[in-house]
């Protein structure tokens, strides 16, 4: 039917254009001039500060893109005060919709993508003020990460998600946060995952996507 058959030309065109607008932000990332991402980490808040449940109307800020956009805020200054000025990007990403206790359909809340460029070596082996009392934080294993006897990228690792758990939106609870070296050919897939929620319209793009905290720039 020729509704049918333009519908579908219509949507491929938006598809096609939407996958050319990830591919543009990709390029410019990985030739970033500070780096390309290093790191990959998902963020999730729904838990308090120390691991437990959140209150609702706490637990309700999660559903507010600009409380979240604040958090990036506050992460991204933790994490350059502790290594200095890497280039991060970020994403946000809904929950799946669900049905409250009185059957009413709700928005999910948000959870975040974090890209981090690489972290140098000397960051750590003459750490900043605001590094040093990382090290005698304790890992997941109660452990502080100065008596783990791990190589200097591991270390660079428990030192980052440290520094993030900082954030009370983050906190101690051990799924809310997944840092991890991602691959150098794995990246642009891993980059692209977290651009899943734009549409193909490119409708949400500027809500997808924050812009005010990450380092995205533009090329002279």
């Amino acid at each position: 039917m020729p509704g049918t058959t333009l519908a579908y030309a219509v949507r491929k065109y938006e598809i096609q254009k939407m996958e050319k607008v990830k591919s543009l932000l990709w390029n410019q990332t990985m030739d970033h001039p500070q780096g390309s991402p290093y790191y990959y980490s998902v963020l999730y808040y729904g838990k308090s500060s120390k691991g437990g449940s959140l209150d609702p109307e706490d637990y309700r800020k999660r559903w507010h893109r600009s409380e979240v956009v604040k958090t990036h805020g506050f992460v991204s200054r933790l994490i350059r005060k502790s290594f200095g000025d890497v280039p991060l990007w970020w994403s946000l990403e809904r929950h799946d919709d669900y049905e409250d206790d009185a059957g009413e359909k709700k928005k999910g809340s948000f959870h975040s993508n974090l890209y981090i460029g690489q972290i140098p070596d000397e960051v750590i082996e003459d750490p900043s003020p605001y590094l040093m009392p990382l090290f005698y934080k304790e890992d997941e294993s109660g452990v502080p990460i100065n008596m783990r006897v791990v190589d200097l990228e591991n270390l660079k690792l428990l030192l980052l998600n440290a520094c993030i758990k900082q954030s009370k939106w983050v906190g101690q609870h051990p799924d809310s946060l997944f840092p991890s070296v991602v691959p150098a050919d794995e990246m642009e897939a891993t980059f692209h995952y977290g651009l899943k929620d734009i549409t193909p319209d490119l409708d949400n793009f500027d809500q997808v996507i924050d812009w005010k905290n990450s380092s995205f720039y533009t090329p002279n």
